[in-house]
């Protein structure tokens, strides 16, 4: 299974990324996919090396146009099987692993003034994941970048279902929408889980998700340790978030037919 973790800047994504992948790993094999051309933070968080970016393996980033012409080449140029791409049949420096068994690889940053935008960051993404080789009881967790450009650039129809992380504000309530109307289209399962929920904003935010017609599948708690430690850039630490997440995805049954 190939599931996207969705939202606006600042829900939470990638902190909420570890947590599931920590939890999922318990029974399954999971890889995480660093599609945000942005946060450098993702390895931090999860305590492991910074792997070289993927596109280095091809030969680094070119213009979109180009990306597009090599589509095919590249899909053969990153296969290690003859299946498709095994992202543990790479070379070692372009992936990372835990001690938990998660793997981790890179997409690229944006690291550069005038470099260009990161629209074959992903592009390349979309291959990965339109030729991954997935076995029984593994699953892919994808950190996608904030907002939408995923969205134009139809990531999503390389995923078998879509996480969209919302907070207490209407700016995420919105996008989360958006996302259900991509996989309603696509027919991709789709959850909304609520993160940094504290007493005073959990009711308000539930009235305004109803009024607009978006079902909340479950909600994580503002845990004070998980954001102490990414402030402090130490590998993530939650207790509350952890319980609330491991419930959250017991009742999803997320991954139970990976």
């Amino acid at each position: 299974m190939k599931v996207m973790v969705c939202g606006k800047g600042g829900v939470g994504k990638t902190a909420l990324t570890i947590l599931m992948a920590r939890i999922l790993s318990e029974r399954l094999k999971v890889y995480i996919v660093d599609s945000d051309e942005s946060n450098m933070l993702l390895p931090t968080l999860m305590g492991v090396p910074q792997p070289r970016a993927l596109v280095e393996y091809i030969g680094g980033k070119r213009d979109e146009e180009e990306f597009e012409r090599l589509r095919f080449d590249i899909a053969k140029a990153l296969a290690r099987a003859r299946e498709g791409i095994r992202i543990d049949l790479l070379p070692e420096e372009y992936f990372s692993r835990s001690e938990e068994g998660i793997t981790l690889t890179v997409i690229g940053k944006v690291r550069k003034y005038g470099e260009g935008c990161a629209c074959p960051f992903n592009i390349l993404t979309k291959i990965l994941l339109e030729n991954l080789a997935l076995k029984p009881g593994e699953i892919v967790l994808v950190d996608t970048d904030a907002g939408i450009e995923h969205i134009g650039r139809g990531i999503e129809e390389a995923c078998d279902g879509i996480i969209a992380i919302v907070d207490p504000t209407v700016e995420s309530l919105e996008l989360a929408i958006l996302l259900r109307e991509v996989a309603l289209k696509l027919g991709r399962r789709f959850w909304v889980v609520a993160n940094k929920i504290t007493k005073e904003v959990e009711e308000p935010l539930m009235e305004e998700a109803e009024r607009m017609g978006l079902r909340i599948d479950g909600a994580v708690r503002f845990d004070r340790q998980l954001y102490l430690s990414c402030l402090r850039r130490e590998p993530i630490k939650a207790e509350v978030a952890l319980a609330d997440l491991r419930g959250i995805l017991n009742h999803l049954k997320l991954g139970g037919d990976a």
